[in-house]
Order: C-alpha cells, then sequence, then structure tokens
C-alpha cells in the first residue's frame, strides 16, 4: 500500500520540476513572432537562474518541504538542459546563436546538474536530519 506523501510527491514534484519552462516558454513563444530567442535576454536570466539554484543547494541545505529542496531545483536542471536542446534551436534561424542555444546553455544546465548533484545534501533533502 502506498504512502500518502508519496502518491502526493508523485503528482507535486514533476509540477514543480516543470515551473521554469512556464516563464520560459511564453517568452520564447513571444520571442518566436519577432526575431527568435535573443542571446541578451537568455543569458542573464539562466545566469540568474543558475546561481539561485547553486545558492539554494550548497548554502540553503532547505529539507523536505521547502521549494528550494534538492530534490526540486536540481531535477530541474535537466528540464532545463532538454528546452535549451531540443525544443529552442527549432525556432532560431542564425546556426551560431542555433549552437549557443543548443550546445552551451544544455552543457551549462548539465554540468551544474552534475556537480550540484554531487554536493546536494540528500539525506536532509528526503527528510532525514
Amino acid at each position: 500500500m502506498f504512502h500518502t506523501g508519496f502518491l502526493i510527491a508523485m503528482v507535486v514534484l514533476p509540477v514543480l520540476w516543470l515551473v521554469p519552462l512556464a516563464v520560459l516558454g511564453p517568452l520564447v513563444y513571444f520571442e518566436a513572432g519577432r526575431s527568435g530567442p535573443r542571446l541578451r535576454v537568455h543569458v542573464p536570466l539562466n545566469l540568474a537562474y543558475l546561481a539561485w539554484t547553486a545558492y539554494a543547494v550548497i548554502v540553503l541545505h532547505a529539507g523536505l518541504h521547502s521549494t528550494s529542496s534538492p530534490l526540486i531545483v536540481v531535477p530541474r536542471l535537466l528540464v532545463l538542459a532538454a528546452f535549451y536542446a531540443l525544443a529552442v534551436p527549432q525556432m532560431v534561424t542564425e546556426p551560431g546563436a542555433r549552437r549557443v542555444f543548443r550546445y552551451a546553455f544544455a552543457v551549462a544546465y548539465l554540468t551544474a546538474f552534475a556537480v550540484l548533484f554531487a554536493m546536494a545534501d540528500w539525506v536532509r533533502a528526503f527528510g532525514g536530519d
């Protein structure tokens, strides 16, 4: 028999992992109507997000019931890497910018995922103190 918290986590965690796409999706859709996604918008946005994620994992040491828990913020990095590797290049026409979106952003998110995955306090993230 499943624990109620486990069932809630099966629904809530994927939703929390997709939250950054709620910002990036409309932004890219809005930009696609113009000249496509712009690096001058995405570079600062992504740097700020990576800095916040590193701060949340390394400094905050948030527990199970926090939205800054590694259980939430670390898998988001994989979602964003997939978004930049697969979705955005379909909307970019310039080859140079396409490579930056597909490879640079995706590799940055995968690298951050690997580093933060290794540094996270997983015992605390899963509710142990």
